[in-house]
Protein backbone atom coordinates (compact mmCIF):
# COMPACT_ATOMS: atom_id res chain seq x y z
CA UNK A 1 0.00 0.00 0.00
CA UNK A 2 1.42 3.12 -1.03
CA UNK A 3 0.80 6.90 0.74
CA UNK A 4 -0.84 9.60 -1.18
CA UNK A 5 1.16 12.13 -1.96
CA UNK A 6 -2.00 14.91 -1.67
CA UNK A 7 -2.00 16.78 1.74
CA UNK A 8 -3.78 13.90 4.01
CA UNK A 9 -6.33 16.88 5.23
CA UNK A 10 -7.16 18.35 2.22
CA UNK A 11 -11.17 18.46 1.86
CA UNK A 12 -12.40 17.58 5.20
CA UNK A 13 -15.54 19.16 6.07
CA UNK A 14 -18.55 18.19 8.04
CA UNK A 15 -19.76 19.17 4.79
CA UNK A 16 -18.86 15.88 3.40
CA UNK A 17 -21.67 13.96 5.31
CA UNK A 18 -25.64 14.71 5.12
CA UNK A 19 -26.70 17.43 7.75
CA UNK A 20 -29.37 16.54 10.18
CA UNK A 21 -28.86 12.68 10.03
CA UNK A 22 -27.20 10.86 12.53
CA UNK A 23 -23.73 8.82 12.53
CA UNK A 24 -23.42 5.34 14.33
CA UNK A 25 -20.82 4.52 16.45
CA UNK A 26 -20.02 0.95 17.58
CA UNK A 27 -18.00 0.61 20.76
CA UNK A 28 -19.09 4.26 21.46
CA UNK A 29 -18.43 3.95 25.40
CA UNK A 30 -14.65 2.80 24.94
CA UNK A 31 -11.90 4.89 25.03
CA UNK A 32 -11.36 5.88 21.97
CA UNK A 33 -15.48 5.24 20.84
CA UNK A 34 -16.13 8.19 23.49
CA UNK A 35 -13.24 10.53 21.63
CA UNK A 36 -15.40 10.13 18.49
CA UNK A 37 -18.30 10.74 19.76
CA UNK A 38 -16.82 14.21 22.19
CA UNK A 39 -15.76 15.11 18.67
CA UNK A 40 -19.13 14.80 16.29
CA UNK A 41 -20.78 16.57 19.29
CA UNK A 42 -18.31 19.42 19.03
CA UNK A 43 -19.23 19.43 14.99
CA UNK A 44 -22.91 19.35 15.99
CA UNK A 45 -23.94 16.33 14.51
CA UNK A 46 -26.51 13.95 16.29
CA UNK A 47 -25.31 10.36 17.07
CA UNK A 48 -26.40 6.97 17.68
CA UNK A 49 -24.35 5.19 20.13
CA UNK A 50 -24.25 1.44 19.56
CA UNK A 51 -22.73 -0.20 22.92
CA UNK A 52 -23.55 -3.40 24.86
CA UNK A 53 -24.13 -1.83 27.92
CA UNK A 54 -27.41 1.18 28.80
CA UNK A 55 -25.53 1.98 32.07
CA UNK A 56 -22.55 2.29 30.78
CA UNK A 57 -24.42 4.66 27.84
CA UNK A 58 -25.49 6.37 30.88
CA UNK A 59 -22.31 7.20 32.14
CA UNK A 60 -20.52 7.99 29.26
CA UNK A 61 -23.13 10.07 28.11
CA UNK A 62 -23.31 12.16 31.29
CA UNK A 63 -19.97 13.11 31.00
CA UNK A 64 -20.22 14.14 27.43
CA UNK A 65 -23.21 16.62 28.74
CA UNK A 66 -21.08 18.13 31.07
CA UNK A 67 -18.58 19.33 28.68
CA UNK A 68 -21.34 20.08 25.94
CA UNK A 69 -24.84 20.27 27.16
CA UNK A 70 -26.02 20.56 23.06
CA UNK A 71 -24.94 17.31 22.09
CA UNK A 72 -27.36 14.72 20.44
CA UNK A 73 -26.93 11.27 21.46
CA UNK A 74 -29.74 8.18 21.82
CA UNK A 75 -28.83 4.71 22.89
CA UNK A 76 -28.78 1.33 21.15
CA UNK A 77 -28.04 -2.18 21.95
CA UNK A 78 -25.44 -3.52 20.27
CA UNK A 79 -23.73 -6.73 21.03
CA UNK A 80 -21.47 -7.92 18.12
CA UNK A 81 -20.16 -11.18 19.22
CA UNK A 82 -24.00 -12.11 18.54
CA UNK A 83 -25.72 -12.16 15.07
CA UNK A 84 -29.16 -12.29 16.80
CA UNK A 85 -28.31 -9.09 18.42
CA UNK A 86 -27.29 -7.56 15.29
CA UNK A 87 -30.16 -7.85 13.34
CA UNK A 88 -32.84 -6.72 16.76
CA UNK A 89 -30.30 -3.47 16.12
CA UNK A 90 -30.68 -3.12 12.51
CA UNK A 91 -34.32 -3.28 13.13
CA UNK A 92 -34.46 -1.09 15.26
CA UNK A 93 -33.16 1.63 13.26
CA UNK A 94 -36.14 0.50 10.66
CA UNK A 95 -36.61 4.04 9.10
CA UNK A 96 -33.35 6.23 9.71
CA UNK A 97 -31.68 7.77 7.65
CA UNK A 98 -27.96 7.53 8.38
CA UNK A 99 -25.24 9.84 8.04
CA UNK A 100 -22.76 7.38 8.77
CA UNK A 101 -21.50 4.65 10.41
CA UNK A 102 -17.96 4.52 12.29
CA UNK A 103 -17.23 0.40 13.06
CA UNK A 104 -15.18 1.29 16.75
CA UNK A 105 -15.82 -1.62 18.67
CA UNK A 106 -13.62 -4.30 18.84
CA UNK A 107 -12.18 -7.51 20.95
CA UNK A 108 -8.98 -8.76 21.50
CA UNK A 109 -9.56 -11.81 23.27
CA UNK A 110 -7.02 -13.27 25.57
CA UNK A 111 -7.85 -17.16 25.50
CA UNK A 112 -9.60 -19.30 22.72
CA UNK A 113 -13.58 -19.36 22.84
CA UNK A 114 -16.51 -19.88 20.61
CA UNK A 115 -19.09 -17.19 20.08
CA UNK A 116 -22.86 -17.89 20.19
CA UNK A 117 -22.77 -18.37 16.16
CA UNK A 118 -19.99 -20.26 15.90
CA UNK A 119 -16.95 -18.64 14.91
CA UNK A 120 -13.95 -17.32 17.69
CA UNK A 121 -14.99 -14.22 19.44
CA UNK A 122 -12.37 -12.17 17.86
CA UNK A 123 -13.17 -12.84 14.68
CA UNK A 124 -16.78 -12.91 15.22
CA UNK A 125 -16.93 -9.28 16.83
CA UNK A 126 -14.46 -7.68 14.87
CA UNK A 127 -14.97 -9.49 11.44
CA UNK A 128 -17.94 -11.57 10.99
CA UNK A 129 -20.83 -9.05 12.69
CA UNK A 130 -19.18 -5.91 11.77
CA UNK A 131 -19.24 -7.27 7.97
CA UNK A 132 -23.24 -8.23 8.83
CA UNK A 133 -24.50 -5.17 10.69
CA UNK A 134 -23.22 -2.61 7.18
CA UNK A 135 -24.16 -4.95 5.10
CA UNK A 136 -27.77 -4.75 6.37
CA UNK A 137 -27.52 -0.92 6.98
CA UNK A 138 -25.91 0.48 3.94
CA UNK A 139 -29.30 0.92 2.26
CA UNK A 140 -29.93 2.68 5.42
CA UNK A 141 -26.87 5.50 4.83
CA UNK A 142 -28.03 8.46 2.50
CA UNK A 143 -25.89 9.28 -0.53
CA UNK A 144 -22.81 11.27 0.55
CA UNK A 145 -22.25 9.66 3.67
CA UNK A 146 -19.55 7.93 4.87
CA UNK A 147 -18.80 4.44 6.46
CA UNK A 148 -15.59 3.71 8.59
CA UNK A 149 -13.63 0.64 9.25
CA UNK A 150 -10.61 0.11 12.04
CA UNK A 151 -8.36 -1.63 10.60
CA UNK A 152 -4.96 -2.10 12.30
CA UNK A 153 -1.23 -1.86 12.00
CA UNK A 154 -1.10 -5.47 12.99
CA UNK A 155 -2.45 -6.46 9.75
CA UNK A 156 0.60 -5.94 7.92
CA UNK A 157 1.36 -9.39 9.96
CA UNK A 158 -0.67 -11.25 7.14
CA UNK A 159 0.86 -9.26 3.82
CA UNK A 160 -0.43 -10.53 0.35
CA UNK A 161 -0.95 -14.38 1.74
CA UNK A 162 -4.17 -16.04 1.97
CA UNK A 163 -6.09 -15.42 4.88
CA UNK A 164 -7.68 -18.57 6.89
CA UNK A 165 -11.22 -18.54 7.11
CA UNK A 166 -11.93 -20.14 10.61
CA UNK A 167 -9.76 -20.24 14.16
CA UNK A 168 -9.81 -23.00 15.91
CA UNK A 169 -8.04 -23.79 19.46
CA UNK A 170 -5.18 -25.21 17.96
CA UNK A 171 -4.18 -22.10 15.44
CA UNK A 172 -5.49 -19.52 18.06
CA UNK A 173 -3.44 -16.68 19.71
CA UNK A 174 -4.24 -13.62 20.99
CA UNK A 175 -2.37 -11.21 19.05
CA UNK A 176 -2.14 -13.33 15.96
CA UNK A 177 -5.99 -13.93 15.95
CA UNK A 178 -6.79 -10.29 16.53
CA UNK A 179 -4.31 -9.38 13.68
CA UNK A 180 -6.15 -11.76 10.82
CA UNK A 181 -10.01 -10.62 11.96
CA UNK A 182 -8.05 -7.13 11.06
CA UNK A 183 -6.67 -8.36 8.01
CA UNK A 184 -10.20 -9.44 6.88
CA UNK A 185 -11.67 -6.19 7.97
CA UNK A 186 -9.81 -4.21 5.84
CA UNK A 187 -10.27 -6.68 2.79
CA UNK A 188 -13.52 -6.79 3.22
CA UNK A 189 -13.34 -2.71 3.19
CA UNK A 190 -11.94 -2.33 0.16
CA UNK A 191 -14.51 -4.47 -2.00
CA UNK A 192 -17.32 -2.81 0.41
CA UNK A 193 -16.18 0.58 -1.03
CA UNK A 194 -17.25 -0.70 -4.63
CA UNK A 195 -20.72 -1.86 -3.39
CA UNK A 196 -20.38 1.79 -1.36
CA UNK A 197 -20.01 3.63 -4.40
CA UNK A 198 -23.12 2.37 -6.04
CA UNK A 199 -25.14 3.91 -3.72
CA UNK A 200 -22.96 7.12 -3.26
CA UNK A 201 -21.25 6.35 0.12
CA UNK A 202 -17.68 6.69 0.77
CA UNK A 203 -16.18 3.92 2.28
CA UNK A 204 -12.97 4.42 4.30
CA UNK A 205 -10.65 2.36 7.06
CA UNK A 206 -9.37 4.33 10.22
CA UNK A 207 -5.84 2.89 11.58
CA UNK A 208 -5.37 4.46 15.11
CA UNK A 209 -1.91 3.12 15.73
CA UNK A 210 -1.09 1.67 19.22
CA UNK A 211 -3.36 3.71 21.95
CA UNK A 212 -3.65 3.64 25.93
CA UNK A 213 -6.59 1.57 26.13
CA UNK A 214 -7.16 -1.64 28.00
CA UNK A 215 -7.25 -3.38 24.78
CA UNK A 216 -3.42 -3.11 24.74
CA UNK A 217 -3.53 -5.22 27.90
CA UNK A 218 -2.19 -8.69 27.19
CA UNK A 219 -2.91 -10.36 30.70
CA UNK A 220 0.55 -11.43 31.29
CA UNK A 221 3.11 -10.96 33.78
CA UNK A 222 4.43 -8.19 31.96
CA UNK A 223 2.26 -6.18 32.13
CA UNK A 224 3.35 -3.79 34.83
CA UNK A 225 6.53 -3.63 33.14
CA UNK A 226 5.09 -2.59 30.12
CA UNK A 227 2.87 -0.31 31.93
CA UNK A 228 5.72 1.57 32.93
CA UNK A 229 7.80 1.34 29.62
CA UNK A 230 5.67 1.79 26.76
CA UNK A 231 2.15 3.40 27.93
CA UNK A 232 3.89 6.73 28.23
CA UNK A 233 4.92 6.46 24.62
CA UNK A 234 1.93 5.74 22.41
CA UNK A 235 -1.22 7.61 21.93
CA UNK A 236 -3.82 9.00 23.52
CA UNK A 237 -7.77 8.07 22.95
CA UNK A 238 -8.19 11.21 21.61
CA UNK A 239 -5.13 10.83 19.24
CA UNK A 240 -6.36 7.54 18.25
CA UNK A 241 -10.00 9.07 17.08
CA UNK A 242 -8.28 11.17 15.14
CA UNK A 243 -7.97 8.49 11.91
CA UNK A 244 -11.62 7.56 12.53
CA UNK A 245 -12.84 11.39 12.00
CA UNK A 246 -10.55 12.08 9.03
CA UNK A 247 -11.70 9.27 7.42
CA UNK A 248 -15.36 9.63 8.27
CA UNK A 249 -14.87 13.19 6.78
CA UNK A 250 -13.16 13.38 3.94
CA UNK A 251 -14.57 13.28 -0.02
CA UNK A 252 -11.92 10.08 -0.60
CA UNK A 253 -13.12 6.69 -0.54
CA UNK A 254 -11.53 3.31 -0.64
CA UNK A 255 -8.44 4.21 1.90
CA UNK A 256 -7.47 3.80 5.14
CA UNK A 257 -6.55 6.76 7.51
CA UNK A 258 -3.89 7.20 9.62
CA UNK A 259 -3.02 9.86 12.02
CA UNK A 260 -1.14 12.17 9.11
CA UNK A 261 -1.04 9.19 6.19
CA UNK A 262 -3.74 8.42 3.48
CA UNK A 263 -2.92 4.96 1.97
CA UNK A 264 -4.99 2.91 -0.79
CA UNK A 265 -6.88 0.47 0.87
CA UNK A 266 -6.60 -2.16 -2.34
CA UNK A 267 -7.77 -5.67 -2.74
CA UNK A 268 -5.19 -8.43 -2.05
Amino acid sequence: MKKLKNNSNKGLSISNIPAGAPVLVTGATGSIGREICRALGRFGVPMIMACRSELRFADTLGELLKENPSLQATFLQLDLNSSVSVTEAVNNLKGVTLAGIVNNAGTMERHFSLSPDGPETTMNVNYHNTRLLNQLLLPQVARGGSVVFTTSLTRHRWGKRHLPATVSERSFGQLSTYSLSKAWITRFAAEFSEEGAKNGVRVNCADPGVVDSSMIRMDRWFDPIADVIFRPLIRTPRNGAVPAMRALLSPLSGKIFTLNKILNNTII
